[in-house]
């Protein structure tokens, strides 16, 4: 009976390790929100998407120059915590368009509650830059 319980232990804990969600998982291929931003210098695009990754979230790795912000939502009482990335294309300081891409992922695949934090972000930066 021990040598069952501790098994169904490892595999249990195999399961939860492999199904979590990690800052480095962030792709800018995933699911998310896209936005595009036209008219706008990068250097206000960054700015604007800087601030909305930092509203009730805790920046963790930023890069101006690959276009890339990614932040954490630390766990809650109902919530194991949320990482969200943020990937701007292109990341040239001259362009007549930015594409902001948005990706919200709860921190465990078996994780029922959460929040989605795309929506959100997005509607700051649009606020912030006045776009639609």
């Amino acid at each position: 009976m021990k040598r069952w319980l501790r098994a169904m232990g490892v595999c249990v804990l195999a399961a939860g390790a492999t199904a979590c969600s990690t800052i480095d998982s962030l792709e800018p291929t995933d699911s998310g929100i896209t936005l595009e931003v036209a008219h706008k210098p990068y250097a206000e695009v960054w700015k604007s998407s800087v601030n909305a990754m930092s509203t009730n979230m805790a920046i963790v790795e930023m890069n101006k120059s690959a276009g890339v912000i990614k932040s954490e939502v630390p766990a809650g009482i109902a919530t194991w915590g949320e990482v969200v990335g943020l990937f701007i294309t292109p990341t040239t300081k001259a362009s007549e368009s930015y594409k902001i891409h948005i990706v919200s992922k709860t921190r465990s695949t078996y994780q029922l509650t959460g929040q989605n934090w795309a929506p959100s972000v997005a509607a700051r930066i649009q606020a912030d830059l006045d776009t639609e």
